[in-house]
């Protein structure tokens, strides 16, 4: 009897591959059709990631003079902000700096108002104008020296409100407030107070608020489907994460044949940096998901069989993805229609008899 039925499947197959199937012929064969449901993203399996951090993001503070630690306001894994007080120091570099800007300020003073005193002279020819020449010029060279002397108590941590105060007042700050420039988390205190720190050294490390990288060696057929700044979807421990691809290496590791990938990694995913994790990866892309059961092969070609009315045409479909249970196909008008998932071996035979 199924031989019988066999042939007239046989004699029902078109040049466009159509089979007829009565409704009789579908109950015998138990044929089953779903829709194939429009998804936006496809899936790329799921691989090791690390979390890393940005060089850019780390900040390290140190002094261009010894000093002494009189007072530390921080400790490790704190946040900082902008501008905050770390610590209170002190150091004969930075007292020599602030005598160093007064004498200078109070010789510019002295210049200038002997320069206005020559001027006057030298307007009403009292004095030959030589003279008001060489008093402009040390004139000029005073204030090249009042500059640089600001330029150093800048870079030796001293702040605007104190530089106003000190060339104002022409008072001595004895202790520096070291401060915060940027705003993030101190990962590295390396002082304590009453101790000396020497020049150069590594006061504080501060990462910088701001995304993270992950990290992974994707295989080559994965690697080779991604592009700089694709947009792509990260699930980790069960939460969807935002991301892009930052770099991706134009080499192969000869040794798993893998590529190393670089993602962006939003700050607001709160991921550790060291932490190795699973995470499921997805590209955006417009496909149709269905029951694997419903691919078939052809030769080389995957095809399904969908069902109009009474007839099934086998449609050639390009699988992008696919796990244990589903395959993703590149999306296709054609396959808006109910796919067979059941008894598709039937048509495969009928395709190969009729070929």
């Amino acid at each position: 009897m199924k031989k019988f039925i066999l042939l007239q499947l046989l004699l029902s197959v078109s040049l466009l591959a159509d089979i007829t199937l009565t409704a009789e012929e579908e109950k015998n064969w138990q044929i089953k059709t779903v829709m194939g449901r429009e998804v936006s993203h496809i899936p790329l399996g799921e691989y090791v990631t690390t979390v890393a951090m940005p060089p850019k993001l780390l900040h390290t503070l140190s002094l261009p003079y010894e000093a002494q630690i009189i007072q530390l306001h921080k400790v490790n894994f704190e946040k900082v902000d902008k501008g905050e007080s770390l610590a209170i120091l002190t150091a004969t570099k930075w007292i020599e700096a602030q005598r160093k800007a007064i004498a200078d300020t109070i010789e510019l003073m002295h210049h200038k108002h002997l320069t206005e005193h020559k001027a006057k002279l030298c307007k009403e020819e009292i004095i030959a104008q030589k003279e008001c020449l060489i008093a402009n010029a040390e004139l000029k060279t005073d204030r090249i020296k009042l500059s640089a002397s600001k330029t150093l108590l800048k870079a030796y941590g001293a702040s605007e409100s104190m530089m106003q105060k000190l060339y104002k007042e022409l008072v001595i700050f004895p202790n520096l407030e070291l401060l915060s420039p940027v705003k993030g988390t101190l990962l590295q205190v390396n002082i304590q107070p009453g101790k000396s720190v020497s020049p150069s050294s590594a006061l504080f490390v501060i990462k910088v608020d701001g995304d993270d990288w992950l990290e992974s060696n994707l295989p080559q057929n994965i690697a080779s489907r991604l592009s700089s700044s694709q947009e792509v979807i990260f699930t980790i421990n069960g939460k969807d994460i935002s991301s892009k691809v930052l770099d991706i290496s134009p080499v192969i590791n000869p040794h798993n044949q893998t590529r190393y990938v670089r993602f962006s990694l939003p700050e607001k995913s709160k991921l550790l940096a060291g932490l190795r994790t699973k995470a499921k990866i997805r590209v955006k892309g417009k496909a149709i998901i269905i029951n694997k059961k419903a691919v078939v092969q052809d030769g080389s070609r995957s095809i399904v069989f969908i069902k109009k009315g009474a007839r099934y045409r086998a449609v050639e479909v390009n699988v992008l993805a696919e796990n244990a249970k589903s395959s993703y196909l590149a999306y296709n008008r054609a396959l808006k229609g109910s796919i067979v998932i059941s008894s598709t071996s039937v048509f495969q035979n009928i395709l190969k008899e009729a070929k």
